[in-house]
């Protein structure tokens, strides 16, 4: 006899069938999709959030490097002034005539009975300055190199040779060059002779002459040059 189930098809207990369940399958694979995707989108909101705020860690670096840097500005300006200005100076200080030196350098190597009306120096830069005793007749001239222009009186010529062969003593002297050395014509032993031609030198040689100097030992930098020899007042 073949049994009968009287329950109604809702009412009766699930019996698999063993086949497979097309629908069930694609809903899961759905699924799974759907988290890759969710996952994938969370990943790419944090990078894109961390990235945003690294840009604006960046930037607020960056506003507040600009804004020290505005702050030391001044310093930097001031720096760049003081160099200027410490550059300015050394070479003016390379570039002058120590007088203090020269006169008594020139005092030191004259000979005796040879005196001076003027001194005119000039450091090579083209600007030069002079020390008169009584107007000169000249003006050193080389812008190139320093030099030493002298006028002045001498008894007689010899005094004046010996003048030329001294004034090579002095400190960085590198030539002497006579430009003239004349005496007041008709001017004898008792004569008041005609003292503007002769440079206020009376009956007297006037001389004049100049020395031009080595720059490399009297502007060099440093010690003002090399040292000056102890026979014309320079230390050890």
């Amino acid at each position: 006899m073949k049994p009968v189930n009287l329950l109604p098809q809702s009412a009766r207990p699930y019996v698999a069938s063993g086949g497979r369940s097309t629908s069930s399958y694609a809903l899961l694979g759905a699924l799974a999709l759907l988290v890759v995707a969710a996952v994938v989108y969370v990943s790419s909101a944090n990078t894109i959030t961390t990235r945003k705020d690294q840009i604006q860690t960046a930037q607020t670096e960056q506003a507040q490097a600009q804004q020290k840097a505005a702050s030391l500005q001044a310093y930097g300006t001031y720096s760049q002034i003081a160099s200027t200005r410490i550059a300015t100076v050394a070479q003016l200080a390379v570039g002058r005539i120590d007088y203090e030196r020269l006169m008594r350098e020139t005092a030191l190597v004259l000979p005796s009975g040879v005196w001076l009306n003027a001194l005119d120096a000039e450091a090579g830069t083209g600007t030069s300055s002079a020390t008169p005793a009584a107007p000169a007749t000249g003006t050193a001239t080389g812008a190139g190199a320093p030099t030493v222009h002298l006028n002045g009186c001498a008894k007689t010529q010899d005094q004046v040779a010996a003048t030329l062969v001294r004034l090579r003593a002095i400190h960085g002297s590198d030539d002497v060059d006579l430009s003239s050395s004349v005496k007041p014509i008709g001017a004898g032993a008792g004569s008041g002779g005609d003292t503007s031609a002769s440079g206020g030198c009376g009956n007297n040689y006037s001389f004049d002459i100049l020395v031009n100097l080595d720059a490399g030992k009297v502007n060099a930098a440093g010690d003002y040059g090399t040292k000056v020899p102890r026979d014309l007042g320079g230390g050890s």
